[in-house]
């Protein structure tokens, strides 16, 4: 759903690992085409608050492989480098703000 603060979470994460992949274009950067289709994707799976967050942890982990790889690959960190952190931190945001709208979902069911 696009009212939630999460789906702009997600979204701006989506754009900024293509962002990052078309300014480097090496195959490590493959990992960020991945990072972004795996935030588009979990834009989409508003219902499964669960599976959204297993996404986005898988997201995470995608986002630090490409570190790892990069700094396998280079060893410096310049200004590219660092957008994927930023992209990270999106993407934990959208991730806590799912889980606070499975707690809020689950607090509701109880009082029912």
């Amino acid at each position: 759903m696009i009212q939630r603060k999460q789906t702009v979470f997600l979204l701006l994460a989506c754009i900024l690992a293509l962002v990052c992949f078309f300014m480097r274009l090496q195959w490590i950067d493959a990992l960020q085409v991945v990072s972004a289709a795996l935030s588009a994707y979990t834009i989409f799976l508003y219902r499964r608050r669960v599976v959204q967050a297993r996404f986005c942890l898988a997201g995470l982990f995608v986002i630090f492989a490409w570190y790892i790889g990069i700094a396998v690959l280079e060893g410096v960190a310049g200004v590219v480098e660092s957008l994927p952190m930023v992209n990270a931190i999106l993407i934990f945001m959208a991730r806590k703000g799912i889980l606070d709208d499975e707690k809020l979902v689950r607090s509701a069911d109880r009082i029912r």
